[in-house]
């Protein structure tokens, strides 16, 4: 990866678009809540250092620390700088809950949850009135209540997971017609999307032809899937997986002779593909939904994001989706810190958060509404962005809007 020095230009962009940092005159009060000094505030972040799901998981430490780096330079929250714990949780939903309850006993104000197994450990964040930020792409209870000290970057969620024409309508502009998808056995959020997509394609007019949601969590061994794939003639691919079992499967399916007419993968946008010269010949052509506004846009916002992480984490490289929600934790938990006053209280910024009606992440992420009422309910509208790969570069940057589905469902029980 080129490393390179910020441009003057690039810093003043940088600037313009993040959420202006709060600084006051005098010296901030006295502290207020765990977590909170005179000087400081400390908040707390638990994801996979270690663990299967590590390795799709780096950019998050680096990048939440970006964020808070660019925030106490320019002047932290209210004259306070911003300290931040770091817990590993292993990818193992016992640990997420010990890790959980270290962050307690150590006395964090808030907790960034990036974590696939993040639903481990909540229940004890919920019971402390501890806030927390995250991506919600673990479980449903970041939409149930009484959870409402959750906020998750992408705005509202419904527990029972309903679903939005966006994907399957655009696999349908693309000349599918038999879709495919397969979910994680250990992950909620990942069986709902994989059968969510079908739902959807059937909405469309599209067949169901092969659903799969018994792959282990972060499964390579995919040879015998493909060929189910093979046999069913699924032409359309939905895979909610972490990028190494996206990038198993697709090389899987290219080694059986099978030539889809879209694949799209959760995640595997990013500098990881590029680099990965044993992945580019399978993933040509695939489709790569992105955590956040693809840099290939090329907007104020994307443009200052890669300021920041090049000055803060000396990263230059395309960012993935744990590079992308890194940020986004740490910079939702920073709203939340600056909307909350000089002498922030726990119960105060949860308060304060949920009057936000468009929250967007500095223009990386499509604008949500986090106010109370629309907690634990599906927008009527719901956007994300797909980009192609084709070579060794991302194409295409395309924004993909659905409409909700009435009656669909997918974790009834939640």
């Amino acid at each position: 990866m080129v490393r390179k020095r910020i441009t003057f230009a690039a810093a003043a962009a940088l600037g313009a678009v993040m959420s202006a940092p709060v600084v006051l005159a005098a010296g901030p009060a006295g502290a207020s809540a765990p977590g909170v000094t005179s000087k400081t505030i400390t908040l707390g972040l638990i994801t996979p250092v270690t663990g299967t799901a590590a390795p799709e998981y780096t950019g998050i430490v680096p990048s939440a620390e970006a964020r808070i780096a660019y925030q106490n330079a320019h002047g932290g929250v209210d004259g306070r700088k911003i300290k931040l714990i770091v817990k590993d949780d292993a990818t193992n939903p016992a640990t997420n809950q010990s890790a959980t309850g270290a962050l307690i006993s150590e006395g964090v104000f808030g907790v960034i949850d990036e974590s696939p197994v993040a639903f481990g450990g909540y229940k004890l964040l919920q019971q402390q009135g501890v806030p927390v930020t995250g991506g919600a792409y673990d479980g449903p209870e970041w939409g149930e209540l009484p959870n409402t000290n959750m906020f998750s970057i992408s705005g509202p969620l419904d527990p029972k997971d309903p679903q939005y024409t966006g994907t399957a309508a655009f696999v349908k502009s693309h000349g599918g017609k038999r879709c495919g998808a397969v979910g994680y056995s250990i992950s909620p959020s990942s069986m709902a999307s994989a059968s969510g997509f079908l739902f959807a394609c059937q909405y469309e007019g599209l067949q169901k032809a092969y659903l799969n949601n018994s792959l282990p969590f972060g499964s390579i061994n995919v040879t015998t899937l493909a060929l189910e794939i093979k046999s069913a003639h699924v032409d359309s691919l939905w895979l909610p997986l972490d990028e190494n079992s996206n990038f198993a499967i697709m090389t899987a399916l290219k080694q059986a002779g099978v030539n889809m007419k879209v694949i799209i993968n959760a995640t595997g946008y990013g500098q990881a593909l590029i680099d990965d010269t044993s992945a580019i010949p399978d993933a040509q052509g695939a489709w790569f939904n992105a955590a956040g506004a693809p840099v290939e846009l090329k907007t104020k916002a994307t443009k200052a994001f890669q300021a920041a992480l090049a000055t803060y984490a000396h990263y230059t490289g395309i960012p993935d989706f744990s590079w992308y929600e890194g940020w986004g934790g740490a910079d939702l938990m920073i709203k939340g810190l600056e909307l909350a006053g000089k002498n922030p209280t726990q119960a105060g910024f949860i308060k304060a958060l949920h009057k936000v009606k468009n929250y967007t992440d500095g223009g990386l992420e499509n604008p949500v509404n986090l106010t109370l009422s629309q907690f634990g309910k599906a927008p009527k509208q719901l956007c994300s962005y797909l980009a192609q790969f084709k070579g060794t570069t991302f194409t295409n940057p395309t924004k993909v809007c659905g409409t909700l589905i009435p009656n669909s469902d997918q974790l009834p029980n939640a």
